[in-house]
């Protein structure tokens, strides 16, 4: 990324402010920085005005380490570096990102969702890496300011770029498309994540929908088949077609519901759970007129293939090994693998790219400390994500002689439906024969309850046949942290899972 200061102020719809022509002319921006306690040499600082500090109060502390320019609110005062004055810093963040996102020729894939977005994210820069330099959203910058970074981060030689895209509120998923103008959309599920703002899944689903927005004409929609409101989702009128995901039951089944309909999918049907050595499965697939991607040097162009006669389709077979356990994996996997086939990629190189995953922090990280076996999954949560982790402790792994052991803390962002929706997991959880539940936080004492009480209707119902189950609640992670010992043994299975405001890195960290 260079950009001249005139190039900048133009794209930001601001004013420059230099001490004369001949010191501007020769300055060349580098990269954008809105931090200014990291490098910020040769880079323009961005200072955003937050809830408890205001980044212009950094703006001197920026030029003294080496930022060339910066952008600014206010009048500038001291005219001995270049300043660009805009209305809003913000806005002006996006705005660069915009003007730099169509100097771009290379695809851009875009993905939300409830849960397994950044995962899904991490999958599919995986496959694409195997034939491009890709750039992908840095951990989950997903906002009106992460994503406009990442498309900043970008590099002369990059080909491809996969983007994240979140948001809390009705509205925010629609700027960022329109910013990132996605060649290829992706929707991972619609739960229950933010229903406090959005009041009921198909809120959500509209939230979510509005990635579409800033698609360009003939992209790509896939779509989580086996979501009911996805595979519900009319047609996106610009579209040049839509890929849905299919995956039969966790064993592997198959069923007439389970069959994928329409031109464009994916299915995986041959599970084979090999516990924390991931799963292996077979993945088929059918694309009507596949697309052609060709490359020109640095530079790339994505266009629909001509020469496929109507009824003509692109169909294939192959095994793939996920690493991570897991049922909900096998659905970020599949996703992955439709952007692949988009983006041109041989079936081997997607698999390859697959296997080769690496989880980000704190996802399903894995450790083996004191005869225990750590499964860290605490980066967040919501009540779908707690569950598909339930199905991967005690469905996915073939471990039965193992105590299985869900640590799980508090879900926000749920609103008034946070009370059922706790209950709900530990009824779940206490449904899929959980050994031993550790709630921790003033909403968890709601599973814990749901739990207790469906594990005593449970024992009664079998007189005492069944393998009891236990559960016990804590108020906060430091109340567990020094009884942990009394709780957890050799051999057990142990899953830490929770929303990220209740940080349980620490349970993790004070157990290993």
């Amino acid at each position: 990324m260079k950009f001249s200061l005139q190039e900048i102020a133009e794209a930001t719809k601001g004013t420059l402010y230099i001490q004369s022509n001949e010191q501007g002319k020769d300055i060349y921006v580098t990269g954008v920085s809105t931090d200014s306690r990291g490098d910020v040499t040769g880079r323009l600082f961005v200072p955003i005005a937050g809830p408890a500090f205001d980044g212009h109060d950094y703006i001197e502390m920026a030029f003294s380490k080496g930022a060339a320019c910066t952008l600014t609110e206010h009048e500038p005062t001291d005219r001995s570096f270049p300043h660009i004055k805009v209305s809003s810093t913000r806005q002006a963040l996006m705005d660069l990102a915009a003007y730099d996102r169509d100097r771009f020729t290379g695809p851009v894939v875009a993905i939300t969702g409830s849960v397994g977005k950044t995962t899904t994210k991490e999958i599919i820069a995986s496959v694409l890496s195997q034939k491009y330099r890709t750039l992908k959203t840095l951990g989950n910058f997903n906002n009106d300011i992460g994503l406009p970074l990442t498309l900043l981060a970008r590099e002369a030689d990059h080909e491809a770029m996969v983007l994240e895209m979140g948001m809390n509120h009705l509205g925010e998923i629609r700027v960022l498309s329109k910013i990132g103008k996605p060649d290829i959309c992706l929707i991972t599920n619609i739960g229950d994540a933010h229903i406090e703002n959005l009041g009921s899944r198909e809120g959500i689903l509209k939230a979510k929908s509005e990635i579409f927005e800033g698609m360009r004409p003939g992209g790509t929609v896939i779509l989580n088949g086996n979501d009911p409101l996805l595979a519900g989702l009319p047609k996106v009128s610009h579209a040049g077609r839509t890929v849905y995901c299919y995956m039969a039951d966790s064993m592997g089944n198959s069923s007439d519901t389970a069959l994928p309909k329409g031109d464009n999918w994916i299915s995986v049907t041959m599970i084979d759970h090999l516990g924390l050595q991931g799963t292996n499965c077979d993945i088929s697939w059918q694309l009507k007129g596949a697309p052609v991607y060709s490359t020109n040097g640095h530079h790339s162009n994505m266009h629909f293939s001509s020469d496929h006669p109507a009824g003509e389709y692109l169909t294939g077979h192959m095994q793939v090994h996920i690493p991570l356990p897991g049922d909900h994996m096998i659905m970020n996997a599949m996703m992955a693998f439709a952007v692949g086939l988009e983006l041109g990629l041989t079936p081997s190189e997607i698999a390859v790219g697959i296997k080769e995953f690496k989880p980000p922090g704190h996802r399903m990280a894995i450790t083996e400390v004191n005869g225990m076996t750590i499964v860290n999954d605490c980066y967040n949560a919501s009540p779908s994500s707690m569950n598909a982790a339930v199905d991967m402790l005690v469905g996915s792994l073939k471990m039965d002689n193992r105590r299985k052991v869900c640590i799980f803390g508090d879900m926000f962002e749920l609103g008034d439906h946070g009370e059922p929706l706790h209950k709900e997991v530990g009824q779940y959880a206490a449904a899929k024969k959980v050994d031993l539940l550790i709630a921790i936080g003033p909403l968890s004492r709601h599973m814990y309850e749901a739990f207790k009480e469906t594990a005593e209707e449970e024992a009664a119902a079998s007189r005492g046949m069944a393998a009891p189950m236990a559960t016990v609640y804590f108020q906060t992670k430091e109340d567990f942290i020094a009884k942990w010992k009394k709780y957890l043994q050799p051999g057990d299975m142990v899953l830490i899972k929770a929303s990220r405001g209740m940080a349980l890195e620490s349970v993790v960290e004070a157990i290993t």
